[in-house]
């Protein structure tokens, strides 16, 4: 809960920017095996680009389709494959 009120010119607020110089195949390649790498499933992935609610990833996915977001799932598997987390207490 805030201890004060938002403020129109909060520096902290989160905000995102697009970059018109940059690689959309390279950005989508690193968003990818961002989640991969977190332990996300192949289903919970690409359920973040069909999903309108993420526009970033949902604008790939329907600009290159489907079977590019699979593809891009795959190559990140055979780099990653499935990461496991072990919480020891």
């Amino acid at each position: 809960m805030a201890r004060k009120p938002f403020e129109d010119d909060d520096p902290m607020e989160l905000v995102g920017m697009a970059f018109p110089a940059g690689d959309p195949d390279q950005m989508a390649e690193c968003i990818v095996e961002e989640f991969v790498r977190m332990g996300l499933s192949d289903q919970e992935l690409l359920s973040l680009f069909q999903s309108p609610l993420y526009d970033g990833t949902h604008r790939i996915y329907q600009e290159k389709g489907e079977e590019y977001v699979k593809a891009l799932i795959g190559k990140a598997r055979e780099r990653w494959g499935f990461p496991r987390v072990t919480i020891r207490r």
